[in-house]
Formats: C-alpha cells, sequence, structure tokens
C-alpha cells in the first residue's frame, strides 16, 4: 500500500524540536513579565543579603566591626564616601560625605595628583584617593572635591 500524501503541501511547518532558553523566553509574548520576575527576585535577594550584613551574620559585617570601632556622630554607620547604603524600605540612600579625611597609619600623606606632601587633605568622593587642596577641583557635575583623574570640568 503507497503512502498517502501530506495534505497541508508547502505551507505546513517544519516539525523539528525547538530548543527554547532563557533568551527566546525574555523576548517572547510574556517577555516583560518574566523580566520582571527575574528583576524582583534578583532584589529580594539583595536586600536580605544587605539585611543579613547589616544584622552582623557575617563576620567582617559592619555590626562586628561596630563593637570595635566607636559610632558616627550622626548614629549611621560609617561608609566611604560615595558609597550607597540599602535603607531599611530598600531604597538606596546616600552616605554621609566626608569632605576631609585623616589619612590611616602607615598610609602615604602623599597627593596622588602632584605627590607633594600636603598638611591639610581632602579625599576625591570618587576614588577616596587624597588630594591637597592645589590639585583638587569641584565637579562641575555633582560639584563636589575631586582628584583631576575623576572630575569633569567644562
Amino acid at each position: 500500500m503507497p503512502k498517502r500524501s501530506c495534505p497541508f503541501g508547502e505551507a505546513a511547518p517544519l516539525q523539528l524540536k525547538t530548543r527554547v532558553g532563557l533568551r527566546e523566553l525574555s523576548r517572547g509574548v510574556r517577555g516583560e513579565e518574566y523580566r520582571r520576575e527575574v528583576f524582583e527576585r534578583t532584589r529580594r535577594l539583595l536586600f536580605r543579603g544587605a539585611q543579613a550584613y547589616m544584622e552582623g551574620s557575617w563576620p567582617a559585617s559592619p555590626a562586628a566591626a561596630r563593637s570595635a570601632a566607636r559610632p558616627s556622630p550622626a548614629g549611621r554607620p560609617r561608609t566611604a564616601s560615595g558609597q550607597l547604603l540599602i535603607g531599611h524600605d530598600g531604597r538606596l540612600l546616600r552616605g554621609p560625605a566626608a569632605t576631609e579625611k585623616v589619612p590611616p597609619v602607615g598610609v602615604s600623606k602623599a597627593c596622588s595628583s602632584c605627590v607633594r606632601t600636603a598638611d591639610v587633605k581632602e579625599a576625591c568622593t570618587q576614588c577616596d584617593r587624597f588630594v591637597c587642596q592645589n590639585c583638587s577641583r569641584l565637579c562641575s557635575c555633582c560639584n563636589t572635591v575631586t582628584c583631576s583623574l575623576c572630575s569633569t570640568i567644562e
């Protein structure tokens, strides 16, 4: 008995296995929903990690170091000048800007730009390098003290 011919003709789609990966899912019909779900999951993980870090679950966390160090006058934990903190509501908070820093013991007291030793130093708000008053600049974008490498001058 001979085989029957295909009733659909040339318009029939090929019946091959198609691999559907993450790229196809994110670009598909429900791609926006999938991307939003991934974003929310990532945000939750980051928020939980930040909470565990601030509560002292990790040995190098600020809560473990707080017992050795004295708190800042504002009652907030000290951070690097340009560092953002995650607040209790999950929003980003800008840490207190430290315009003038005292270099730790053993750290070079030379300016990072001109390599001269200066008495009064300011720290760059972007990279935390020490800069003397002659080399410090005000950034035209954010109006903070920056070094010559990090500043944007118009």
